[in-house]
């Protein structure tokens, strides 16, 4: 559900001169914050389902199947964040965290 901060936070990006420029920045800040709450809450949220259908899981498993299942889990986080730092990199995001490399086209960031 879209708030009332959506709206005044995306007229300031439009009207500020330079990107993460503003004359208003209380109201930002204000904006920001509200967004911040709301992503956290979300993400608590989330975190609180994840552990309870993993605590459910574990119940109905056998304790073999659960130590399988927790061993898989681990196997495949694992392999997401390696494949994801691999892309990155394919990709040159990890450029733009990175002030020492230069971009491709040979221009520094």
């Amino acid at each position: 559900m879209q708030k009332v901060a959506d709206e005044p936070l995306a007229l300031l990006a439009y009207n500020s001169r330079n990107i993460g420029e503003s004359n208003q920045g209380e109201v930002v800040d204000k904006a920001m914050d509200s967004h911040a709450s709301d992503m956290y809450k979300i993400l608590v949220e989330a975190d609180k389902l994840r552990l309870d259908i993993l605590k459910r899981m574990i119940d109905i498993l056998t304790p073999l199947q659960a130590v399988e299942f927790q061993v898989a889990s681990k196997k495949l986080q694992v392999g997401l964040h390696e494949w994801s730092k691999r892309r990155d990199i394919q990709m040159g995001i990890t450029q733009l965290f990175n002030t020492d490399n230069h971009s491709s086209s040979g221009d520094s960031l």
